[in-house]
C-alpha cells in the first residue's frame, strides 16, 4: 500500500528497538528490585536477632555491674537472689552464672544445668570452645561462645564477660542461650533465613534447598562475624519475565492495531467518534466517583471525618425538636505499641480488621467513620442512656476478641468518650471534643471502659481553660505561695531539712494544689519563669528565718527538665545567694529520673554539685533507670518514691527493690530519703532497712512558712 514507505517502517522499527531495551533494562530493575526487597527483609531481620541478643547481653551487664558493686565477699544469698531475679526478669535463658576464678560458683537456675555446678572452665572442655574462656580474659569484653553443644547436651551459645579486680582476673559471668529459642523467636518460621558463619559452615535457621542466588548480610557480634542469607528463587525471575514478555506482546499487538486503525481511517471515524463519546460519559462517572471517594477512608471504606461532619450536621439540620443522638469517641489502648513493634504494615491492617467487625458485629449505629490514626466515632439515634453499657460492652467484645498479626498474637483494647445531643451542646464540634475529653478520662480510670461526659468534666474543662488564661498575671500578681513539708530522721525524731512545694492562691477558686496548673505552666512555656521564682522565694524565706534566729535546714526544690535550658542558669542561680548571703549547700535540687538520664545535663549538674549545691533524684526506679547507672548520675541523694512505699507490707517486688535501693545507695554512698510514708508500718520497715530519713503524713504535712516557724520555736 501506498500508505507504507520508508519514513513509517523506520519509524516503527526504532521504536520496536527502543522497545526492547526499555524492556530488557525493566526486566533487569525487576530483578535488581525483588533482590534488595530480598536483602532490606534480611537486614532487618539481622538488626532485630542483633538486637534480641544485645537485650540477653543486658543481663551479662546487669550482673557484671553488681559483682563488681557488691564484690564477691558479699553475703551468697544476695547474689544467689539477684541472679534469680535476673533469670525471671528475663526471657529465652536457659541459665545464668558466675564463676569465681573460673568456677562456677553461682549458677541459676540449677535444674536443668547440674551438669555444670562447680565446674571449672579451664578444666571442663565441654564449658567452652577451645581458647574462647583465654579470648573472654583477655579482650576484657563481652565474648560470644557458640553456637555449639552445651554441657547439658542441648545446642546454645554462650555469652561472657571477665570480671577484674584492678587489673587482677576476678572471675567471669555468662548467660546461655538455647538455640532453640533463638530460631523461634528471631527468625520467621515461614522464611527460608538462616545463619552461616563467614566461611559458610551453618549455624542455624532454616537451611536452604533452594537452587539459586544467595543474598547475604554481614552481622558482627563482638567477636562472632555471621553471615544472615536467604536464597533467591528463581521462579521470580522467570515470572518477572513471564511479564515483561506479556508487556512485549501487548505493544506489538497495540502498534499493529494502530496500523489497522489507520489504514482503515475513514471508515471507522464514526466509530471512533462514539468510542470517544463513551470515555467521555465514562470520564463524568469517573469524577463523580472521585467525588465519592473524598468521603471514605481508604483503608477501611467506612466514611471519614468530612463525611461524618456533613452528614451530621445535615441529620442535626433536619431533626426534630425530640430526637436526641449519642455520639462515641473511640480510641485503641497503646496502638503506638504495635507500629512501633510490629510495623505501621501490620498497624493499618489492625485498625482495617477492627472496623470490619465492628460494621458485621450488628451495632446499631447511625453512622460509624474513623476520623484518624486510631480513633472512630459512631453517632447514634434516640438511643437510651441505660442502653449506652450495653453497646459499649459490645464494641468491647469486639475489639477485644483474639486478633493474630505477625505472627503475634494481640488483645486489644479500647477507651470509649460519650457526649450527647442535645443535653451536653447543640454544637457538632463541642460534641465532638466533649467526647474526646471523655474518651482520655475512660483511659485514666480503673474500671469501665467508657466514660459519659459530664457537668465535672466540663468543670474541669472550663478550669482548664481559665488556669491557662491567668498564669501570666498570676506570676505578676505573685498569686503563687510555697509550703514546707519538714523531712525527719525516723530514729531520732529530729527535722533535718524540709521540701518546697508551690501552691497557686487563686483569687477565686482558693488554694490549688500543683496537680491543678503544672500542665498548664508547662504547655504556656513559663515553667523557666515559676523556677526562678521558687528559687528566688526559697532563699528570701531562708533569709528571713535566720533572722528570726531559726535554725536553718536545707531546702530541696523540684526541679524541672526545661529549667536546665535556661540561659546563664548557674550565673543567676549564684547571684541570688549571693544576694541574701547564703550558702550553697543550704539548697538541695529534685530532678526527675528521665531528667538525670539527659547526658547533656551531666555538666551543669556537676557543676551544681561541686559548688556545694545537694542534686537528687526525686523518683528513681519509676521510669527507665537501672542501679548500674548509679555509677554515672553526678547527683548526691536518691528519693524513694512513694509508687514503692505504698507496696510496703503489700507488694514484696516493691519491698525488694526498696532493699536494692537502700543497700547500693550505701554501698556508694548516696544519701537515702523516703517520701510519702503514711503509715508506722512503712517507716519500721524504711528503718529497719537503713533507710532513717523520712517525709511524709506520718509526721508532717506541708506547712506554710509561718506555721514552719511556730514549729521550730
Amino acid at each position: 500500500m501506498a500508505f507504507i514507505n520508508k519514513k513509517p517502517l523506520t519509524i516503527i522499527l526504532g521504536f520496536l528497538v527502543v522497545l526492547q531495551i526499555s524492556l530488557f533494562y525493566y526486566y533487569t530493575l525487576s530483578v535488581d528490585r525483588e533482590y534488595q526487597a530480598l536483602k532490606s527483609d534480611l537486614s532487618s531481620q539481622a538488626i532485630m536477632l542483633t538486637s534480641n541478643i544485645e537485650e540477653r547481653v543486658s543481663i551479662v551487664k546487669g550482673v557484671y555491674s553488681f559483682i563488681q558493686t557488691v564484690g564477691f565477699d558479699a553475703d551468697p544469698n544476695v547474689i544467689n537472689r539477684y541472679l534469680a531475679m535476673a533469670y525471671n526478669n528475663s526471657k529465652h535463658v536457659l541459665n545464668i552464672t558466675v564463676a569465681p576464678n573460673g568456677i562456677i560458683n553461682y549458677l541459676y537456675p540449677l535444674v536443668g544445668n547440674t551438669a555444670i555446678q562447680d565446674k571449672s572452665l579451664f578444666l571442663e572442655s565441654s564449658l567452652s570452645t577451645p581458647g574462647m574462656i583465654q579470648e573472654t580474659i583477655r579482650s576484657q569484653t563481652i565474648t560470644v561462645d557458640g553456637p555449639r553443644t552445651l554441657a547439658q547436651g542441648s545446642n546454645g551459645m554462650i555469652i561472657r564477660q571477665a570480671l577484674y579486680n584492678g587489673d587482677t582476673f576476678s572471675g567471669i559471668v555468662s548467660v546461655t542461650l538455647r538455640i532453640d529459642d533463638i530460631v523461634n523467636q528471631f527468625l520467621l518460621k515461614d522464611t527460608d533465613v538462616f545463619v552461616t558463619k563467614v566461611d559458610g559452615t551453618f549455624l542455624f535457621g532454616n537451611e536452604h534447598s533452594k537452587t539459586g542466588k544467595i543474598i547475604t548480610v554481614p552481622i558482627k557480634l563482638y567477636n562472632q562475624e555471621w553471615l544472615m542469607a536467604i536464597t533467591l528463587d528463581p521462579q521470580k525471575k522467570w515470572a518477572a519475565l513471564r511479564d515483561i514478555l506479556f508487556i512485549d506482546f501487548s505493544f506489538i499487538l497495540i502498534i499493529a492495531f494502530i496500523m489497522y486503525i489507520t489504514w482503515h481511517q475513514r471508515r471507522f471515524n464514526q466509530e471512533l467518534e462514539r468510542i470517544v463519546s463513551i470515555r467521555t460519559r465514562d470520564l463524568r462517572v469517573s469524577e463523580r466517583l472521585y467525588e465519592k471517594l473524598a468521603y471514605y477512608d481508604s483503608l477501611t471504606e467506612i466514611p471519614n471525618r468530612r463525611y461524618f461532619m456533613d452528614e451530621f450536621a445535615r441529620l442535626l439540620q433536619s431533626a426534630e425538636p425530640t430526637q436526641s443522638y449519642t455520639l462515641f469517641f473511640l480510641d485503641l489502648n497503646k496502638f503506638k505499641e504495635i507500629n512501633d513493634t510490629l510495623g505501621h504494615s501490620a498497624g493499618d491492617q489492625v485498625i482495617k480488621t477492627l472496623a470490619k467487625r465492628i460494621v458485621d458485629g450488628n451495632i446499631p449505629f447511625r453512622m460509624f467513620a474513623r476520623t484518624g490514626g486510631d480513633e472512630f466515632v459512631m453517632l447514634f439515634g434516640d438511643l437510651p442512656r441505660d442502653q449506652i453499657s450495653v453497646v459499649v460492652n459490645q464494641i468491647r467484645s469486639l475489639i477485644s476478641a483474639t486478633l493474630y498479626m505477625a505472627g503475634t498474637q494481640l488483645n486489644l483494647s479500647t477507651s470509649i468518650g460519650v457526649s450527647l445531643y442535645p443535653e451536653h451542646s447543640l454544637n457538632i464540634e463541642d460534641l465532638l471534643k466533649f467526647a474526646d475529653m471523655s474518651m482520655y478520662q475512660a483511659k485514666m480510670m480503673d474500671g469501665p471502659d467508657y466514660f459519659l461526659f459530664n457537668q465535672e468534666l466540663r468543670e474541669k474543662l472550663t478550669q482548664k481553660t481559665m488556669i491557662a488564661k491567668n498564669l501570666r498575671s498570676a506570676l505578676e500578681n505573685n498569686e503563687f505561695v510555697l509550703h514546707y513539708q519538714p523531712q525527719v530522721n525516723a530514729v531520732t525524731g529530729e527535722i533535718t531539712g524540709l521540701e518546697a512545694l508551690i501552691r497557686w492562691n487563686h483569687p477565686e477558686k482558693g488554694l490549688l494544689g500543683p496537680g491543678h496548673f503544672i500542665g498548664a505552666v508547662e504547655e504556656a512555656g513559663l515553667m523557666i519563669q515559676l523556677t526562678d521564682w521558687v528559687i528566688r522565694e526559697v532563699c528570701r524565706q531562708l533569709c528571713q528565718w535566720r533572722e528570726d534566729n531559726m535554725k536553718l535546714l536545707r531546702t530541696s526544690i523540684n526541679i524541672s527538665n526545661s529549667w536546665f535550658y535556661h540561659r546563664n542558669l548557674i550565673e543567676n542561680l549564684f547571684s541570688i545567694l549571693d544576694q541574701y548571703q547564703l550558702e550553697t549547700d543550704i539548697l538541695e535540687f529534685e530532678i526527675t529520673e528521665s531528667t538525670a538520664l539527659l547526658e547533656e545535663h551531666y555538666p551543669l549538674l556537676q557543676l551544681m554539685r561541686d559548688r556545694g549545691i545537694v542534686v537528687s533524684i526525686d523518683d528513681f526506679g519509676t521510669k527507665y533507670s537501672s542501679l548500674n547507672y548509679l555509677k554515672h548520675f553526678p547527683v548526691n541523694k536518691i528519693k524513694i518514691d512513694r509508687t514503692f512505699i505504698t507496696g510496703i507490707g503489700v507488694s514484696t517486688i516493691d519491698e525488694t527493690i526498696i532493699k536494692s535501693i537502700a543497700l547500693v545507695a550505701s554501698q556508694l554512698g548516696y544519701e537515702l530519703i523516703a517520701e510519702g510514708v503514711e503509715t508506722q508500718e512503712q517507716a519500721d520497715f524504711l528503718i529497719k532497712h537503713e533507710c532513717h530519713h523520712i517525709q511524709g503524713f506520718l509526721f508532717y504535712i506541708p506547712l506554710p512558712a509561718d506555721e514552719i516557724r511556730k514549729l521550730f520555736r
